[in-house]
């Protein structure tokens, strides 16, 4: 992986791979919650949905046909932290793709009437997740855990603050946020080197060197530790539970992931086999280690019949306990190890994963491990490091909780939860 700088200070991370013959080509941007404010929250990503909508020289009809019809897929994304529009190719189009998203970035219209329409799907697709239990209690618990820190906003908005939004409110915060510094192009299969940089430092120059960039959000110090309950009259209670993680450039970062896997990452899992499989109390249990460029957090969902909420529940807890009291086996430690190793390249066998790692890793944290420091740096991880990181993660008394379900449950469930603390 190859990184280069354009004119006007853009980067490009380029992976070629020359037995492919795609292309995968994505412009990641640093627009997303971290950059809004409680006026304006939910701004980036109806900007993403906007940039779709048409550009001076393309209707939206043209420009959902421009990669459709060459059997290609064009699509965005945004997150917590960055926007991401992404085109997959053959290779000989690549000038078509590169073309499409520089005229999206540069030229969007923008239009009154298509915003007003847009605020409709947009405000739709916050109903969806309201109307999507397990989505809702992730949600929330990113508010019960960050509080008020940036992390802790919703990526759509609100309804009220999407129907706020104007076409004066998306050209400031693009200007802001859409700049060379935060911008950067990420290309892999293979392809002409420098037919590409050529073709980008041509469709880019309107853009001028600026040296803006949103601050990035502050670290989190100390999770906020609410328990959030929303009221449904729904089969099933969505519980969601966030416990201490590290940054994702913390040397710590392999090691609670190992620690996550082994706690709740797969079918071998000690969640999963004391949970669901010993006492038949789950269809879906399960935790993973999200991280940002600042904070952490071990996420553990678990969905069930309210009248086994409270035992699930104290299960969870039990095996947390055991982590911190008996730590885990030398066969978990040989056995994590080789999974993360494995499912980390198994998850690069395509120029789309190659595209979105090298993207997102170098917009974010400005460096790329390479496969081979990343295997590296698992292989040196000994057990006195996730035995220090076990009494980081599992500090009962920091526990943050959503739960999503029948009141009568949320009730009983709180005053559990809450008699950790």
């Amino acid at each position: 992986m190859k990184v280069f700088t354009l004119t006007n200070g853009i980067r490009v991370a380029m992976e070629n791979l020359p037995h492919l013959r795609s292309i995968s080509v994505g412009f990641w941007i640093g627009a997303g919650c971290y950059a809004e404010t409680e006026n304006n929250s939910g701004i980036s990503h109806f900007i993403e949905h906007m940039l779709f909508k048409g550009t001076k020289n393309r209707t939206a009809m043209e420009i959902a046909n421009c990669i459709d019809s060459l059997g290609g897929q064009l699509n965005a994304f945004t997150s917590k932290e960055c926007t991401c529009y992404y085109v997959n190719i053959l290779n000989e189009h690549y000038g078509v793709a590169i073309d499409l998203l520089c005229d999206m970035l540069i030229n969007s219209k923008l239009d009154e009437q298509d915003i007003q329409r847009e605020k409709g799907v947009v405000i739709e697709e916050i109903s969806m997740v309201e109307d999507t239990p397990d989505e809702l209690a992730h949600e929330n618990l990113a508010k019960a855990y960050y509080g008020n820190h940036t992390l802790g906003k919703t990526i759509l908005g609100t309804k009220e603050t999407v129907s706020a939004i104007t076409n004066a409110h998306m050209r400031t915060y693009m200007n802001e946020t859409y700049t060379a510094q935060n911008i950067v192009i990420s290309v892999a299969g293979s392809f002409d080197e420098q037919a590409i940089l050529s073709m980008l430092e041509e469709k880019l120059a309107p853009l001028s060197k600026n040296q803006s960039k949103p601050a990035k959000a502050p670290e989190l110090s100390t999770p906020k530790g609410d328990i959030i309950f929303i009221n449904k009259d729904i089969e099933q209670v969505n519980l969601c539970l966030g416990l201490p993680g590290v940054k994702q450039t913390s040397e710590d970062y392999f090691a609670q992931s190992i620690i996550g896997n082994i706690f709740g990452g797969g079918m071998s899992s000690r969640l999963f086999q004391r949970v669901r499989e010993q006492n038949g109390m789950t269809y879906s249990i399960y935790s993973y280690l999200s991280t940002s460029v600042n904070s952490g957090m071990l996420t553990i969902y678990a969905g069930m019949n309210p009248s086994q909420s409270i035992d699930v529940f104290e299960l969870i807890v039990d095996e947390a306990n055991k982590m911190l009291d008996k730590g885990i086996t030398e066969k978990e430690f040989i056995e994590g190890k080789e999974q993360l190793k494995g499912s980390f390249v198994l998850g690069l066998e395509s120029g789309q994963a190659r595209m979105h790692r090298n993207g997102k890793v170098l917009l974010l944290n400005d460096k790329v491990l390479t496969v081979d420091d990343v295997i590296s740096s698992i292989n040196a991880i000994t057990i006195e490091d996730i035995s220090k990181n076990i009494r980081q993660m599992f500090d009962l008394k920091k526990i943050s909780a959503s739960c999503v379900g029948k009141i009568q449950t949320g009730d009983k469930l709180f005053n559990v939860i809450n008699a950790l603390k």
